[in-house]
């Protein structure tokens, strides 16, 4: 009985979105996934990740529909930049990112991809030593 889960959780998110104004955003994504949990017999954890699914989706269709749902941008998680680092054009020296973590200035300059020569469009700036 899990097939059509996703499917379910899509369409219950779109036909109950008129009604989130009245029912705020927290009433909106209990609603949603209490349908979920009791249609499939899932638990909560299951159907949040069914509902983030939803919103991704309505999300990349229909930003404005969704606007306000979900969890900020500057309040996700995640572990907090401890040396960051500056990613720049080499050949022009301007700057691509700042403050970014090595790990994700590596998949900035890997998805610039690379000169005719071989070597990367982009590259991390000189890091300074942080004073203990």
């Amino acid at each position: 009985m899990t097939k059509g889960i996703r499917a379910y959780t899509n369409a219950k998110f779109v036909k109950l979105l008129p009604q989130l104004a009245e029912l705020g955003n927290a009433g909106f994504r209990a609603k949603v996934m209490q349908a979920v949990v009791k249609k499939f017999e899932i638990s909560v954890a299951s159907a949040a990740t069914h509902y983030n699914h939803a919103l991704k989706t309505v999300r990349a269709e229909s930003p404005e529909l969704v606007a306000g749902l979900g969890r900020p941008e500057d309040k996700k998680g995640g572990r907090p930049v401890i040396h960051a680092v500056t990613v720049v054009n080499p050949r022009s020296g301007k700057v691509v990112a700042e403050g970014i973590s090595k790990a994700k200035a590596k998949e900035v300059i890997v998805a610039a991809g690379t000169l005719k020569s071989g070597a990367p469009k982009l590259a991390i700036a000189a890091e300074e030593a942080v004073a203990a």
